[in-house]
C-alpha cells in the first residue's frame, strides 16, 4: 500500500501581539526606536509563539518517540522561509532514509509503502518531530503591533510623518496621548494623521507619496533583510524599552 503524505506550509499566520508598555519609562532619556527594534520585537513574538508549538507536541509525544526509537528532538529556532522545507525533508531523511521525500511548490510529499502498525507510527511521529524542530521567520506575517511597534509607530506619526505633512500644506489633527493611540491601534478608532485629508482625494493621493505612512516604511524594510542570515539555533529576543 502507498501512503502520500502532504505537507503545507500556510500563506500568511496570523501573531496576535498583546500591546503592553512599562510604567515609568519615560522617566529617562531614551534613543529613538528604530525599525530595527520593530523587526527584533517581531522575531522574538514569532520565536515565542514556535516555540509553544514545539512544547505542545513534546507534551503530546509523551514517552512515544522513545519507545519508537525516535530521539528526542530540540527546538531549533527560527528558518527563512525559503529554506525551511529543505531543513525539514532533511531532518526527515536523516531520521528514517528510506522514505522517499519529494519537494514542491508550496510543500513536500513523503512516500511511503506498506507501512502498518509500529513502523507506520515511527514514520508519522518522525514528520511531526522534524516539523516541530522548526519555525519559519516570516517577519511579513499579519501582526498586530506589540509594545515596540506600537511605540514607535507613535513616534513616527508625531515626529516625521505629521511634520512632514505639515510642510507639504496638508492639515493634520491633534494626536492623541501616546497611551490612547496604542489603545486605539488596530481598531476603528484608530488615529491617522491623514484623516483630515481623506475627502479629497488628489490631496490624499499627494499626501501618502511625499509622506508615506509608518505602515509603509516597515513594509518596505522588511522587504530589504535578507532573511537567510537568521541563525535557526539562536531565537532572537525581544528589545527593551
Amino acid at each position: 500500500m502507498m501512503r502520500l503524505e502532504s505537507i503545507r506550509r500556510p500563506g500568511v499566520v496570523a501573531i496576535a501581539l498583546v500591546v503592553a508598555f512599562v510604567s515609568g519609562c519615560a522617566a529617562t532619556a531614551e534613543a529613538p526606536l528604530t525599525l530595527d527594534d520593530v523587526t527584533s520585537e517581531r522575531l522574538a513574538v514569532l520565536a515565542a509563539a514556535e516555540r509553544d508549538r514545539f512544547d505542545d507536541f513534546l507534551e503530546l509525544s509523551g514517552g512515544r518517540l522513545d519507545e519508537l526509537g525516535l530521539p528526542v528532538p530540540q527546538f531549533q529556532g527560527l528558518v527563512a522561509l525559503d529554506d525551511i522545507d529543505a531543513i525539514v525533508t532533511q531532518c526527515i531523511v536523516t531520521l528514517n532514509p528510506r522514505l522517499q521525500v519529494a519537494r514542491d511548490d508550496g510543500g513536500f510529499t513523503v512516500t511511503y509503502f506498506g507501512t502498518v502498525g509500529e513502523t507506520y507510527d515511527r514514520v508519522r511521529w518522525a514528520i511531526d518531530s522534524c516539523n516541530a524542530q522548526y519555525g519559519v521567520a516570516d517577519l511579513r506575517a499579519a501582526t498586530t503591533p506589540g509594545a515596540v511597534e506600537a511605540a514607535w509607530r507613535y513616534q513616527d506619526a508625531t515626529q516625521r510623518l505629521m511634520p512632514c505633512l505639515r510642510r507639504i500644506g496638508v492639515v493634520v489633527p491633534t494626536p492623541p496621548a501616546e497611551d490612547d493611540y496604542v489603545r486605539r491601534l488596530g481598531t476603528p478608532l484608530e488615529f491617522s494623521p491623514f484623516s483630515l485629508a481623506a475627502a479629497d482625494p488628489a490631496t490624499l493621493v499627494r499626501a501618502v507619496a511625499l509622506c508615506p505612512p509608518s505602515s509603509t516604511l516597515v513594509e518596505a524594510h522588511l522587504a530589504t533583510l535578507d532573511s537567510a542570515t537568521i541563525d535557526p539555533a539562536v531565537p532572537p529576543s525581544e528589545p527593551e524599552r
